[in-house]
């Protein structure tokens, strides 16, 4: 049975997501949106307060929001895209590709970038490198460092290994990554938000980022993304980014095969808030985040993306194609908070009031 909601029960989901969203404004996130979609209706979208802290503009429908590491998913889409071609296996050596310098002979695979279990040190984990330096400059610190394990033992989420698969897209291609972005996925999605932004001008009606600290705001919308790349530089509006994951689950990108291993499960993790507490049993797939049954059956697929100033998040359900995606312009520091305890509030209320009859 597809999920569905009355109209009562859509004013009382609207009202509850309003609470949730007031209180998160009134704890410092300057802006919030969330779109709702099912296939029994058209997407909805609630706005909550202004794309910067001076309340010129208010959160509109066709907002636009650096997406972070939303930004892998396409990057793992045009991977598989490579591996259907012929062009590429997942089980190939990263090191037929790319110099890992030291890490040549460690066996690291494209399987274990794309689910996070390669062993390289995460360039963003370190104090020593700024948002302002190259991709080339993180993949160049993070290859000098040791790895953290033994590829293929353990999963610990990685921005390095996307680096890596977005000059892997580039060198079987012969072409850029956002020439193969816009092309592979933009173009065929009709997707006319998105950009591959990685310079520091973002275009208009975009949400002002911010980072907060000690109740004081920084503006932090125009930093160069360079460093990003294929982990984390794609911006756009809630609309497409929900256009995007109905075109992809409806198998305009990729075949039925390479979807299902994208969303099933291949390293399993406890998720933990910032304080210690466990969320839920969550495995990872091909780049998504993966939520299971008892059963061991993948009930929902998830992304975060935190980046300067920003914070999205895209759920999608593959029983019921319930689509829950939401854009914050504040970077959630600190402990996560209220950035993170107002996103889950608002999925979790989602979740309630969709119910899946199987």
């Amino acid at each position: 049975m597809v999920a569905s909601l009355n109209v009562t029960g859509q004013l009382d989901l609207k009202k509850q997501l309003d609470s949730i969203a007031n209180a998160g404004i009134d704890q410092g996130i300057p802006g919030i949106q969330i779109l709702i979609s099912n296939p029994t209706s058209s997407p909805i979208i609630y706005n909550y307060g202004f794309q910067d802290i001076a309340k010129t503009n208010e959160v509109n429908d066709s907002t636009h929001w650096r997406y972070g590491s939303v930004t892998k998913i396409f990057t793992a889409v045009m991977i598989l895209q490579l591996v259907s071609e012929g062009k590429l296996s997942l089980n190939d050596q990263v090191s037929q590709y790319i110099d890992l310098k030291q890490h040549n002979d460690a066996g690291i695979s494209v399987k274990q970038l794309l689910n996070h279990s390669s062993g390289l040190y995460n360039y963003t984990k370190t104090g020593k490198l700024t948002y302002e330096d190259t991709m080339q400059t993180c993949l160049a610190y993070s290859l000098k460092r040791k790895l953290d394990f033994k590829p293929g033992t353990k999963y610990k989420y990685c921005n390095t290994g996307f680096l890596i698969l977005g000059l892997i897209i580039e060198k079987i291609t012969n072409r850029t990554y956002q020439e193969n972005i816009v092309e592979r996925i933009f173009e065929p999605c009709g997707l006319e938000s998105m950009q591959y932004c990685m310079d520091a001008q973002v275009p208009p009606n975009t949400a002002k980022g911010y980072e907060r600290r000690r109740k004081k705001y920084k503006d932090v919308t125009n930093i160069d993304h360079k460093w990003a790349n294929a982990a984390g530089a794609v911006l756009g509006n809630l609309d497409d980014l929900q256009a995007f994951t109905a075109c992809l689950f409806d198998g305009a990108l990729l075949d039925s095969v390479l979807l299902s291993q994208m969303i099933s499960p291949t390293n399993f993790y406890r998720d933990l808030d910032a304080g210690g507490t466990e969320w839920y049993n969550h495995a990872v797939g091909l780049c998504w985040d993966v939520n299971i049954d008892k059963a061991g059956h993948t009930m929902y697929v998830s992304h975060g993306g935190n980046t300067r100033g920003y914070n999205v998040d895209i759920h999608y359900n593959t029983q019921t194609k319930l689509t829950i995606a939401i854009g914050m312009n504040l970077f959630p520091n600190g402990k996560y908070k209220p950035v993170f305890s107002t996103q889950n509030r608002m999925i979790n209320a989602v979740h309630e009031y969709y119910k899946f009859d199987p």
